[in-house]
């Protein structure tokens, strides 16, 4: 049975320890009937586990570098939920987070938003100062938190719908690396055929002196082209990769992208789906926690990853302004499914705006899971059939003028 250790909190108290447990989900349990608040969880071979309370400080650092990333932000915002609900005033939480912290920068940052709370300043307003980690959505909610007198509530559901975001993106990216590692091998495959093998047979092939069947005179004619214009493949390769990348970056290729995303077979709906899960997610949040519907709509833009329907939300704040209902100006903007605009009509209707608009982000999240599983086991063979066509291919190609001069000896 595994071993795990423990860090958290018996009252106000830090502790740690080891459990054994089966796994994460016994871990987490065996902790808290000991009466210990979980903060970290990490199996005793170093292997970080975050916990439900809290995430991973302990254990093996897998941050390199000088930067902070996102997911050390969710782990700052849980621990400091955590903290919080337990009763620990904010400055202390802080104290003793920078304490925890493995990593140097992020240490100094906690240390800065510390020293801030101490001197009077409020959350909000420290956090305020570190744009580069807190944006406008993340401030958004802790001022609400704030305001409301309910900055522990908020904080723990800000770092739940942060969680759910990066599960959401980490489960699209795992769907996406087995059929990125078949192109990989299938692209590996043709170039060590046409620069190594095929090239082999081309001497054969002249040496024998006989005429050649045209899919075997393509195939020596692709294979030259690997040998003596290798540079200008890499280069054309290297612009078709970069060439987007680098358009998308100016404000036109990026909404020219984007727009495209939306409207490609397929791929459009997976898209739209992504897109509506952490938009309604991040939405009925922000509502449900107290924001003003205004305040929501802006800090919520950038949410979805896609200009176009961000501009969409744009355009429809001006009517909403006038006193145009939600659904109805996302219905006009022709962006947004009718599920959608429905349940937000719905919502604006019965005053559960912020619920109607979570359970529609569950739909979606749980319609993208249902689709990635799909694609995924549907492009599994179909990069397998395509691989072996295009390898099965250039063999036969190769082996046609054999097989002929067996006959014609034959």
């Amino acid at each position: 049975m595994p071993t795990f250790s423990y860090q958290g909190l018996q009252g106000q108290k830090p502790c740690n320890g080891k459990v054994d447990a089966a796994n994460r989900r016994a871990a987490l349990t065996a902790v808290r009937r000991l009466g210990i608040v979980p903060l970290t969880v990490d199996e005793s071979d170093g292997s970080s586990v975050q916990s439900e309370s809290g995430a991973g400080q302990s254990g093996l650092n897998l941050s390199f570098g000088k930067g902070i990333n996102a997911k050390e932000i969710t782990t700052l915002t849980r621990q400091l939920a955590t903290l919080t609900n337990a009763g620990f005033p904010l400055a202390r939480a802080l104290t003793f987070i920078q304490r925890q912290a493995e990593k140097d920068s992020l240490r100094d940052l906690v240390g800065k938003i510390d020293a801030e709370v101490r001197s009077g300043a409020t959350l909000s307003d420290a956090l305020a100062h570190h744009p580069r980690y807190f944006n406008y959505l993340y401030l958004n909610m802790i001022r609400a938190g704030e305001a409301g007198g309910i900055l522990a509530l908020l904080l723990d559901r800000l770092a739940s719908m942060r969680e759910a975001d990066e599960a959401l993106m980490t489960k699209i990216k795992g769907a996406l690396t087995y059929p990125a590692v078949m192109l990989f091998a299938m692209l590996a495959s043709l170039v060590i055929l046409f620069a190594f093998v095929v090239p082999k047979f081309v001497v054969m092939f002249e040496e024998m002196g006989q005429i050649l069947p045209t899919p075997t005179l393509i195939m020596m004619g692709i294979s030259t082209v690997f040998q003596d214009y290798w540079w200008a493949l890499i280069g054309g390769i290297a612009a078709l990769v970069m060439g987007p990348m680098w358009w998308g970056r100016t404000p036109d290729g990026r909404w020219a992208l984007d727009l495209l995303k939306l409207r490609l077979p397929v791929f459009g709906k997976f898209a739209t789906q992504v897109a509506m899960a952490r938009l309604c997610r991040t939405q009925g949040t922000l509502i449900d926690s107290g924001v003003n519907l205004i305040a929501v709509l802006e800090a919520s833009r950038g949410v979805a990853g896609n200009v176009v329907i961000a501009q969409a939300i744009t355009d429809s704040l001006k009517e909403i302004r006038e006193g145009k209902k939600v659904g109805q100006t996302f219905a006009a903007t022709g962006l947004f499914p009718d599920l959608v605009t429905e349940m937000i009509s719905l919502g604006e209707e019965s005053g559960q705006m912020g619920p109607m608009m979570l359970k529609v982000g569950e739909v979606y999240e749980r319609q993208t899971d249902e689709l990635v599983k799909a694609l995924t086991s549907i492009l599994e063979p179909v990069m397998i059939l395509f691989m072996g066509g295009i390898v099965g291919m250039v063999v036969v190609a190769m082996l046609m003028p054999i097989f002929s001069m067996n006959l014609m000896g034959g």
